[in-house]
């Protein structure tokens, strides 16, 4: 079975370099001409961010009363 703990944080790894690529493109001078597809990209990127962080700390704390349980 897959840890909810491990996928969390490939999703967490993920949403980052989603949201740094997408700040890039937010800040060049390039991206001028699609701004609104930058800075959606960028808050899409953020959700994604706050939502694995969110399961992350979820999982953590469920294995951890599950610990506490069992000792």
């Amino acid at each position: 079975m897959v840890s909810a703990v491990s996928t969390s944080s490939a999703g967490l790894s993920a949403a980052m370099q989603r949201f740094d690529g997408a700040a890039s493109r937010v800040a060049s001078p390039q991206s001028a001409a699609e701004p609104v597809t930058a800075v959606t990209e960028l808050a899409s990127a953020s959700l994604g961010v706050s939502i694995n962080t969110a399961v992350l700390k979820s999982s953590i704390e469920t294995e951890k009363r599950v610990l506490d349980i069992l000792v």
